[in-house]
């Protein structure tokens, strides 16, 4: 006998979804200079994958070169907007200080 399962929505992820929705909202309003950390990040990130995805065009068209600067710049990138988004979601930065301001980026300047 087999028993027919129903796909229920998964409501903790969900909930995770709209909480992380609130407080990344809530984040770039009271920390502008964490926002700006994050977009920059997610630039350059962007632009490492277009760089890597050009190098892979060259390959493809029979240059020989080898990808694995552009990997290792990728996975660079990953790491940086991994933590400029996870010091938007906390509120603070994981950086000592601004060095344009030689404040301590998780106050107000």
């Amino acid at each position: 006998m087999s028993i027919a399962t129903t796909s229920e929505p998964d409501l903790d992820a969900e909930a995770q979804r709209l909480t992380a929705v609130h407080r990344l909202a809530t984040s770039k309003a009271f920390y502008p200079e964490l926002r700006r950390a994050e977009a920059q990040a997610r630039v350059q990130l962007a632009a490492a994958v277009i760089a890597m995805d050009e190098v892979e065009d060259r390959i493809a068209a029979g240059e020989k070169i080898h990808s694995l600067y552009k990997q290792a710049a990728i996975e660079r990138a990953k790491d940086a907007y991994a933590q400029a988004l996870a010091d938007l979601v906390r509120g603070e930065s994981s950086v000592e200080a601004d060095p344009s301001t030689s404040q301590p980026m998780n106050q107000e300047h």
